[in-house]
């Protein structure tokens, strides 16, 4: 395996905290603390590459709070706008570097993939229904708080060597403290989840030969003919998780037949012939869509706009014309604000192009 070393004077190069500042902005510029920034931007991003070149804390601390949905978790983001520019500054350098050591059904926090490239290709296996007569779904128990520290850096450096890098991702690997945790709210830590999987990714397509394998984070999909034999993997998977990862499979993992329940896998219930959303991404839906309008006095038109049709186009995916349909006319409000917000960008509402509605109101 090749290691990569000399990576430091890229990481620390005014060209790249240049775009790490751009991208730790981008869709938080309305924060109080990137307002500040944004005020003497090269003042931030050279006291950020001083941090850096003498060697001082990159990890200051985290703000921690809760979300609800889809389940309660606890996030915990990095506290300092500063701290999370250093994140995007050594995403920037090492991601190229790990995307090219990903299998290619990896489809989380990886550019170019993502849940509807996920979505394409479980479709594409039930396109083989005797291949695919039972699936094996699995997630991990508790994952980003059961990731090992040691184990992560020890897989880090199987790939990079530079001294300093090392150094920096030693710090932001080992911040939360514990001895094993990844903080949900960090930029790093979707990525750091595929580097910790990367392992048993390839030992699943080597070792047990699976050919039809997906996975988006912590949950995975496989398909086979025999029923037996996903029950032998589930075991085998159980085993490589516990023994070289310190992970444990969800009580929910479970074997079934395809044709008879579909597959519920990131946020739409796929079947042979047709995809439904799943339910309870069904109402986030709904509330997402109302909260976007409810907040129009506070958003620009084209932000607006761009927003509810960013969640059609999620529903879109599926067979979902109905559903798309009943939220909009159920709403007055959802299409009054829309109808308005078009109308000062001088453009006719999409949503009648798409014919979610026959005539303007």
């Amino acid at each position: 395996m090749k290691r990569h070393g000399r990576l430091w004077d890229e990481l620390v190069s005014w060209d790249n905290l240049i775009l790490a500042y751009q991208n730790a902005r981008r869709g938080k510029t309305s924060c109080q603390e990137v307002i500040e920034v944004d005020e003497y931007p090269e003042h931030y991003i050279a006291k950020v590459r001083q941090i850096l070149l003498q060697g001082e804390p990159v990890s200051t601390g985290y703000r921690k709070f809760m979300v609800f949905e889809p389940k309660p978790r606890e996030i915990a983001k990095a506290a300092f706008f500063p701290d999370r520019i250093i994140h995007h500054a050594v995403m920037n350098v090492i991601q190229p570097i790990w995307d090219a050591s990903f299998i290619p059904d990896v489809y989380s926090a990886i550019p170019g993939r993502g849940i509807h490239r996920a979505f394409r290709r479980v479709r594409q296996f039930l396109e083989s229904p005797n291949a695919t007569r039972y699936c094996l779904q699995f997630d991990i128990e508790q994952f980003y708080p059961s990731v090992r520290h040691d184990t992560l850096m020890e897989l880090l450096q199987k790939k990079i060597k530079c001294k300093p890098t090392l150094r920096v991702l030693r710090e932001i690997v080992y911040s939360p403290g514990g001895g094993k945790g990844l903080p949900i709210g960090n930029y790093t830590s979707q990525y750091f989840a595929n580097v910790y999987l990367n392992w048993f990714d390839w030992w699943v397509k080597q070792t047990l030969r699976v050919k039809r394998y997906v996975r988006y984070a912590d949950d995975a999909v496989l398909f086979s003919d025999s029923k037996c034999l996903l029950h032998a993997w589930r075991k085998a998977i159980a085993v490589f998780l516990e023994k070289n990862l310190g992970l444990s499979l969800n009580r929910k993992t479970q074997v079934y037949p395809v044709d008879e329940r579909g597959v519920d896998f990131v946020g739409y219930r796929m079947f042979r012939n047709y995809t439904l959303i799943r339910k309870a991404s069904a109402i986030r839906f709904k509330r997402k869509v109302r909260a976007i309008t409810r907040g129009h006095k506070d958003n620009s038109p084209g932000h607006l706009v761009s927003s509810v049709m960013s969640s059609v186009g999620w529903a879109e995916h599926a067979d979902a014309y109905n559903l798309i349909r009943k939220v909009i006319l159920d709403c007055t409000q959802t299409m009054d604000r829309l109808d308005d917000a078009c109308e000062m960008l001088g453009i006719d509402n999409p949503l009648l192009k798409r014919g979610y509605v026959g005539v303007k109101r």
